[in-house]
């Protein structure tokens, strides 16, 4: 497996785990609906999904904004990592496991330099 990754596209799917985890943060502290609803929604009692949800205000336009910011970071982050130029020297099931590989790899902490005494 792959494990020697540019410092680019390590740094980028890190940035890009961050930029997810901070807008799935954020979305559990918003209001289930982007738009008003004075009337919410009652169960139906069909299906495992069916589930009350109560009158809201929906998003301010300071929340929504933030939402857009930060889907935009995840968008132009994944972007960058699949589109990296270091994909395209691989091919078949060494690009599966190099592009699985990447994923595990930006879970370990980056290193920090040696400091010589």
């Amino acid at each position: 497996m792959a494990t020697d990754f540019p410092s680019d596209l390590l740094t980028a799917r890190r940035d890009l785990d961050a930029a997810y985890a901070a807008l799935a943060a954020l979305s559990r502290t918003l209001p289930w609906s982007v738009e008003p609803d004075a009337n919410g929604i009652s169960p139906t009692g069909h299906g495992p999904h069916d589930i009350a949800r109560p009158s809201t205000t929906g998003y301010t336009e300071q929340e929504a904004a933030e939402v857009a910011r930060f889907r935009a970071d995840v968008m132009r982050l994944a972007t960058l990592v699949t589109g990296h130029a270091y994909w395209s020297s691989l091919s078949g099931p060494e690009l599966v496991e190099a592009r699985m590989g990447l994923i595990s790899a930006a879970k370990v902490p980056a290193r920090l330099p040696d400091v010589a005494a």
